[in-house]
């Protein structure tokens, strides 16, 4: 078997080879049909990850002319998993996105992670391969397909360890890309770029990934992966991801053609107008209707996003006895978010940040404006409770094992 296997990978390293001036991206939303995936209250893995994927798809054609996309599915199918893994050899694909959703029975967890093909780095990784994984029982004679595949064998191991190494260093330079739009473009937790055994990637012939997007058992997380902003936020991620490790791509393929053109008898492919290098996030992006939407407004919208579980950082500014109310004069300009009734006293807070590196920054701009005293406090409800509580709360629920 695995020597099999090892002629239909060298055959599909060599189909991988592309014109350098086109850039062939083949997206698959995971699940589908009768395989709905994991779920949370209201919400399918498989309409949530179609929604994105679409979405991104569509980025791609509006504002990457050399780019074409292909959908491994574009509707409510089922496509078998190495069925997605064959579209993407046959359309000779430079690049291969799976995209999903988690799931985990504590509801607490959230987060964003991103996988590429490996071995099992922990009981977390495994499990979560082995959710994703499930979906080849849906398949008929799915023991011949998968040549009676069995992660736990040294013989599939042995595999595993050969198809990491081939693209694992584009695989992981994308999906950090893509961990790092996450956080700073979606306000999402970053639970980090990760090996598994995906089935779905184990026959690709080209870098690939599998990213879930977050969890649908978190009810804070569904109800914003189940959005429309939700979803554009997602998509407006990956896309920035891709495009800037699409472009890296094409200089290297483009100097490397320029190099075989001095040597006798080589004549290679220039690569076609990309969109600039220089700083994508400075660029106007076109979503929806073509609407240009520049890094500012999608900033400005991004305050809109609800923070993600645990409460969030604001900043105590100023206090009055309980019987008294502030004055607007006295506030400078403050207007507060929220008032509490603590102690012998109100409190006046200012700001609501998921981040505490964001909270310390208005810290900053309030003290300059005569708040001497201003300090950062965590919000659960309608309690203050210290900002180092609230810090450490994140942290575990950010690092809590899938099960």
């Amino acid at each position: 078997m695995v020597a099999c296997l090892l002629m239909v990978f060298c055959c599909g390293l060599l189909q991988a080879a592309t014109p350098v001036g086109k850039f062939t991206l083949v997206i698959d939303a995971g699940h589908g049909g009768e395989d709905p995936g994991c779920h949370g209250d209201r919400f399918k893995e498989k309409e949530v990850a179609l929604a994105i994927a679409l979405k991104f798809g569509k980025l791609v054609e509006k504002n990457c002319r050399d780019v074409e996309v292909v959908y491994t599915r574009k509707t409510d199918v089922f496509l078998e998993l190495n069925e997605r893994a064959a579209i993407a050899n046959n359309n000779r694909a430079d690049l291969f996105v799976c995209i999903h959703c988690n799931a985990s029975p504590n509801r607490k967890v959230f987060g964003s992670e991103t996988y590429v093909m490996g071995l099992h780095k922990s009981k977390g990784n495994l499990d979560v391969a082995k959710r994703e994984n499930a979906a080849i029982l849906l398949e008929e004679n799915y023991q011949k397909k998968y040549d009676n595949f069995d992660p736990n064998t040294d013989e599939a191991n042995i595999i595993f360890t050969m198809y990491q190494n081939a693209f694992l260093e584009q695989s992981l330079d994308l999906a950090s890309k893509i961990q790092y739009y996450y956080n700073e473009k979606a306000c999402r937790i970053n639970k980090g770029v990760k090996q598994a055994g995906f089935l779905v990637l184990w026959k690709t012939s080209m870098p690939s990934l599998l990213t879930e997007t977050g969890f649908l058992t978190n009810p804070e997380e569904e109800k914003f992966l189940g959005s429309e902003k939700g979803q554009d936020h997602m998509a407006l991620s990956l896309f920035l991801a891709f495009r800037k490790y699409k472009d890296e791509v094409m200089q290297k393929k483009a100097a490397q053609a320029d190099s075989l053109e001095m040597l006798p008898g080589c004549k290679s492919e220039k690569t076609g107008s990309t969109l600039p290098l220089d700083d994508v996030l400075k660029e106007e992006v076109k979503i929806g209707n073509d609407k240009m939407v520049s890094d500012a407004a999608h900033q400005s919208e991004m305050k809109e996003i609800p923070p993600v579980p645990a409460g969030y950082f604001s900043v105590q500014f100023y206090g009055t006895p309980l019987h008294v109310k502030a004055k607007p004069s006295a506030l400078r300009g403050i207007k507060p978010n929220l008032v509490l009734d603590i102690g012998k006293g109100k409190k006046y807070f200012s700001g609501e940040f998921y981040r505490f590196e964001d909270a310390m920054e208005h810290q900053k701009k309030l003290r300059k404006k005569g708040f001497e005293d201003a300090f950062v406090v965590g919000i659960k409800g309608k309690n203050r409770i210290p900002a180092g509580e609230l810090l450490n709360e994140q942290k575990k629920n950010s690092e809590s094992p899938v099960e």
